[in-house]
């Protein structure tokens, strides 16, 4: 958290999102109002219309000087016309060193607070009972900060509506029979008492080179920055991708240029500090970095203060010009600047919690430039105060060194709680992610339109045309069908032809293949004939964001092809951590096989088990298990004997290794996420069925802890209906755990688990709706999932759009995942029985309160452009 004072640009205020078709793009800018004097030094501004702003600061002549009580504003929203209430404004002394730190002396001032598309605002100062206080400085002036609207070619979607649905009322499915578990045909593999070993090839080398003598050297004087530009050196770990200046819309408008150090020795953590960005929707992370640079503009710095800035959804942003490659020296760390790196998370973490993509972004960038200088993330530095200690918060007089950890504080250094009492205990994990010998992974996600956004995938595999998937970008009101993406293997670009049978669409999974930022998708097609006549070979179809018209295909490697079915689940993520995600599929043709296409096409394949039948019910999740930064898999399956197995697979340098059948049995479905918080990625199972895991009558989840070493069964919990707090009962038949989904629906830092009963019969009006289904949320803690607080959700939960019916098979599929952008994942659940298999998708999202019941809505065929009979619903991604 910083800022700083000095001269004020006026300029006409416009909108933050980008302009709509026939709308003037215009510039970020800032327009200032001199507050009113009261009398006895009271300062403040009535309510007034005023240009159109996003964000607000107020600012005062004397820099050594604070605003007696607490600055408070309230705004008017630009769209409805409403009020807000009062949001405080925190003092904010400058943090820029030298000549620049002159300049930004010249105003007192405090940080600014993200209000959103507002015309109108009204200032007070008062005291914590709402009087107002005098004796505030003199030339009191609010700064109204216009973000302007976004770059050329920047991502519309997200700010789209949803369009408007009329539910789809036709009669009521069948109910479709309850499924049983298949006969055994050959004995059950043995299992072992934790994982049976096959060699996991040991890890190379970390990507980050040791820690060197310079760590424990004597400390210098504080290093001079200069005005010249250095020669960019090169990191042994591969760099992230990071939106640019020019890609968030950076003004260029520099009030100078910039100054560099010698090295990179540190890296010095923050948070934006303000309550309002708690609730910035990622879609707007570019604005919020627009309002942030003019803030800085305004308080007399040369650019933005921090190198380097994070949002929730891990978008890691560039900060200050000067080059990403170079040791450019910030105004972040008052006394600390140069030889450091500044940075921040948007979010004040006084309140709020860190988000696992957002802490993994942060290792990435600290890891990366580390890289260029041999630095070991977890070591310690002596570093020299280069400003007197009480300016601005210095803690360090000048010419005093402290030794610090090479990760650490604002708050080690100055007077303030930055970077918040949820973060700063982060920051020896953050450490301890950029030394891991994968760091150079690719980032996970799901966003292929590069908007900040998750985005849904629908599969429909059934059908004569061959199947196929629709994308739904997320959106800040949730998936905006209105911009959907339908794909089959007739659409341009994707490899293949549409064949009956071909199953395209039956798993899907994103991630960064080619690096580039976008996520890509990956579809299974397990029905695809090859041209030599094998049937059913099967194979995966990978499709390139941002367009997803190009990409490319391939089928098995080294197993038997007639009928191998490749392609029947697929997951995505990057197993040797060269930067690109490696794509892994798995079919259960002759006993089962496997396959992980790494970057460049270099292949891992192999067989799930020695039988000659087929296994079925194939379901992967992609996580770091053992916090190594490669991506491993595990993978459910039912073998031949007809019981339920997971078997784990590692990522290493040299890419993905089965490495065996863990102790806990599988079920129908698999989901990864850190249910704990303690930074290794666990799975949970779901488990429908007595017959295949020995599970509770109606079907449990079961969740595994990850480790150094693997999965361990301690800690292991296993819930089902009948556990406290779990709404309703466990029956034979309900299926719970039939579809998983892992994500933080609450915000709270901890994974929490949407499992489906599509099989749950539900009572209405008297009656009985055999197969009605349901799902239920259960939370994630500090010592992992459990049935406390789990909440049910149905399409007779009030608020809830339609009604149950017998055989919608409500929980068919379900997803966790945040796709408005908020922080919070978003529940979206399946209902593949819906109107006679036509099935519909529910889209419910998670708020501050817990769920938003009343902002609920459901698309189905025809929103979506799709035919009847499809079973929309079946399949869900991410």
């Amino acid at each position: 958290m910083l800022s700083g004072a000095g001269v004020v640009t006026y300029a006409v205020a416009g909108p933050s999102t980008a302009p709509a078709a026939g709308t003037k793009a215009r510039k970020p800018s800032i327009h200032t109002l001199k507050l009113d004097n009261r009398g006895a030094g009271r300062r403040g501004l009535d309510r007034q219309t005023t240009e159109r702003f996003s964000a607000v600061l107020v600012t005062w002549d004397d820099p050594e000087a604070d605003a007696k009580g607490t600055p408070q504003v309230r705004t008017r929203d630009l769209e409805t016309g409403k009020w807000s209430g009062w949001q405080k404004l925190e003092d904010e002394p400058s943090q820029a060193d030298g000549a620049e730190g002159e300049r930004a002396a010249a105003r007192g001032g405090t940080a600014s607070v993200w209000t959103d598309d507002s015309d109108g605002v009204e200032v007070r100062v008062v005291n914590a009972d709402g009087t107002q206080v005098g004796g505030q400085p003199a030339g009191m002036d609010v700064k109204l900060l216009d973000p302007g609207t976004d770059p050329k070619g920047a991502p519309t979607v997200a700010n789209m509506e949803p369009a408007a649905f009329t539910e789809e009322t036709t009669a009521p499915a069948t109910p479709e029979p309850t499924e049983t578990a298949g006969t055994p045909s050959e004995p059950a593999v043995t299992e072992t008492a934790t994982e049976t070993a096959t060699g996991t090839p040991t890890a190379e080398p970390t990507g980050t080179p040791s820690e060197t003598a310079t760590d424990t050297a004597s400390p210098t004087a504080s290093p001079e920055p200069t005005p010249t530009v250095p020669e960019p050196r090169p990191s042994t770990v591969v760099k992230p991708p990071v939106i640019t200046q020019a890609e968030w819309g950076a003004s260029t408008d520099y009030d100078g240029t910039p100054s560099y150090g010698a090295e990179i020795k540190a890296a010095v953590i923050h948070h934006t500090g303000v309550d309002s960005d708690n609730g910035v929707s990622c879609a707007d992370s570019r604005a919020r970095m627009r309002s942030i640079q003019q803030e800085h503009f305004a308080r007399g710095y040369f650019d933005i203060g921090y190198n380097f800035v994070v949002d929730r959804c891990g978008q890691i942003f560039e900060g200050r010009s000067g080059g990403m490659d170079l040791p450019v020296v910030g105004a972040h760390d008052v006394g600390f600047n140069t030889d450091t790196l500044g940075i921040s998370y948007l979010g004040n973490f006084e309140s709020a919690h860190p988000s696992r993509a957002a802490l993994d972004s942060i290792a990435r960038v600290v890891a990366w430039k580390f890289g260029m200088y041999g630095i070991d993330p977890t070591g310690k530095v002596t570093l020299t105060s280069g400003t007197e200690a009480g300016v601005t918060g210095n803690k360090i007089d000048k010419g005093e060194s402290v030794t610090l950890p090479r990760v650490f504080g604002h708050r080690d250094t100055n007077y303030t709680a930055c970077p918040g009492a949820n973060l700063y205990p982060k920051l020896s994990l953050i450490a301890a992610l950029a030394k891991t010998p994968g760091v150079s992974h690719a980032l996970a996600t799901s966003d292929y339109n590069r908007d900040g956004l998750t985005d849904l995938v629908a599969g429909t595999p059934k059908g004569s045309s061959g199947g196929s998937v629709t994308v739904i970008p997320g959106g800040v009101n949730g998936p905006v069908t209105a911009a959907k993406k339908t794909l089959t293997q007739s659409s341009t670009g994707v490899p293949g032809s549409n064949e009956s049978g071909d199953g395209f669409g039956t798993s899907t999974a994103w991630g960064d293949v080619n690096g580039d930022g976008h996520a890509d998708l990956a579809i299974g097609v397990p029905g695809e004939d090859d041209t030599d006549g094998d049937t059913d070979r099967g194979g995966v179809v990978v499709m390139y964001g941002p367009a997803l018209d190009t990409g490319f295909s391939y089928s098995t490697t080294g197993v038997t092809q007639t009928g191998a079915k490749l392609g029947t689940a697929v997951a995505v993520g990057d197993f040797n951590g060269d930067g690109k995600a490696d794509v892994f599929s798995a079919g259960t043709g002759k006993g089962g096989n496997w396959n992980a296409r790494h970057t460049g096409g270099a292949t891992k394949y192999g067989t799930l088990t020695g039988a000659t039948g087929s296994v079925a019910y194939l379901d992967a999740a992609s996580g770091d298990f053992n916090r190594d930064g490669y991506a491993d898999i595990a993978l459910n399956y039912r073998d031949t004997g007809g019981i339920g197995r997971v078997v784990r697979f590692a990522g290493s340098a040299s890419g993905l290794t089965k490495v065996g059948v863990i102790s806990v049995k599988g079920g129908r479905s698999v989901a990864a996420g850190d249910f704990n918080g303690n930074g290794y990625d666990d799975i949970v199972i779901g488990q429908p069925y007595t017959s295949e895991s020995g599970a509770a009558s109606g079907g449990q989840i079961t969740m595994v802890l990850g480790t150094s070493s693997g999965f361990t069964t301690t800690g292991m919990r296993t819930i089902h209906q009948n556990t406290t707090g779990v709404p309703g009962g466990g029956e034979a038949g309900d299926a719970l755990g039939s579809s998983v989904s892992a994500g933080d629906f609450n915000r709270d830092g901890y994974a929490d688990v949407l499992a489906g009963a599509p099989g749950e019969d539900l009572t209405r009006s008297d009656a009985n709706r055999k197969d009605a289904g349901q799902a239920i949320l259960f939370r994630g803690s500090s010592s992992g999932l459990t049935g406390s607080g789990a909440l049910g959700v149905s399409q007779d939960t009030s608020g809830i759009p339609g009604s149950t019916e017998s055989g919608d098979r409500f929980g068919s599929a379900v997803t966790l995942a945040d796709l408005s952008g908020y922080g919070r994942a978003d529940l979206t659940v399946g209902a593949e029985g819906e109107d006679t298999s036509d099935g519909v998708i529910l889209y419910l999202p998670s708020n501050s309160s817990g769920l938003g019941y009343g902002d609920s809505y459901v698309f189905g065929k025809g929103t979506l452009g799709l035919a009847a009979d499809l079973q929309l619903g079946r399949t869900l991604a991410p």
